[in-house]
């Protein structure tokens, strides 16, 4: 019989090597994505079939590794953390573009973004307060639908498999540091290659910013998992995000000649908001005892 000093060794191996075939068949899925992304544009299907790349690997591994999918976190689990989910971004988005429109470093409401979406929903005659509450009616709720069928795709890597793989033998706030640095350098290539970025200035500062931003988000995550034992809050907060963060605040907002150095995930702001909410979420799952690993 292995020793107990045995048996968390071959842990540690089967949790690497798993986490290794992962990433490189993560690589691997990805690369369509980017050449997708990359040469033909931005399209809503290339950047799906992208987005779905991490859960592709996360198949692809359990298949090979003799992992059940079963693990991935398929239950729906108690609706609360489903409603929390869907509405912290609106939260911590409203913080963050709150602090950018009251400083006056952007503007609210652009007309342009008005203009576009009553034209997009065929709202003709209508004022523009109507044109912004229905659009945002719409965008969250009948828009989160294929939002959420997207996110899934990452979600299932990133929450599904990366996370609970490394929470077998890693703390806390380690798993959610090394996936929050995962998720932003999968994102490297849109960043640097595509128009994925608020415009051709600093790459290097914009990449950082998200990075930051990122493993803020993966604090959230890892915390919402741990409670909901499920990947789908973890999706509806990432399809929550896509929607408001991006969709509707960084939209609606007047863009100023600097606007763009601290709005949004590429700006200054918003991952500062979220390195703060990380640390709150890294507070209750401490309190909570839930920091430690799950198995080993």
């Amino acid at each position: 019989m292995p020793a107990k000093g045995q048996d968390s060794l071959l842990l540690k191996d089967e949790v690497l090597t798993s986490i290794a075939v992962f990433l490189l068949l993560l690589a691997a899925f990805s690369s369509v994505g980017y050449y997708l992304t990359i040469h033909m544009g931005l399209r809503r299907h290339y950047l799906v079939a992208l987005m779905w790349s991490p859960g592709l690997a996360a198949f692809a591994t359990c298949k090979l590794r003799g992992i059940s999918l079963a693990s991935l976190g398929w239950k729906w689990g108690e609706s609360r953390w489903h409603w929390f989910a869907y509405f912290l971004p609106v939260f911590y988005g409203l913080v963050a573009f709150g602090i950018l429109w009251g400083t006056g470093l952007g503007g609210v409401v652009n007309s342009k973004y008005i203009y576009s979406v009553g034209e997009f929903l065929g709202l003709s005659g209508w004022s523009d307060t109507q044109v912004l509450i229905f659009a945002i009616i719409m965008f969250g709720t009948v828009g989160m639908v294929w939002r959420i069928a997207a996110a899934l795709g990452e979600e299932i890597g990133w929450r599904g498999f990366l996370t609970p793989q490394l929470m077998r033998r890693f703390s806390f706030p380690v798993t959610s540091v090394i996936v929050g640095l995962v998720w932003s350098v999968w994102h490297a290539p849109l960043i640097f290659y595509t128009k994925y970025n608020a415009g051709p200035y600093d790459l290097e500062l914009q990449m950082l910013n998200f990075t930051v931003m990122t493993i803020g988000v993966s604090f959230v995550l890892t915390y919402l998992w741990l409670k909901s034992e499920s990947l789908w809050p973890a999706t509806m907060l990432h399809a929550a995000h896509n929607t408001y963060v991006i969709s509707i605040f960084g939209e609606m907002t007047i863009k100023y000649q600097d606007t763009r150095i601290y709005m949004g995930e590429f700006g200054l702001i918003l991952p500062v908001v979220m390195v703060l909410l990380g640390g709150y979420f890294w507070y209750r799952a401490k309190s909570e005892g839930l920091s430690g690993p799950t198995e080993g």
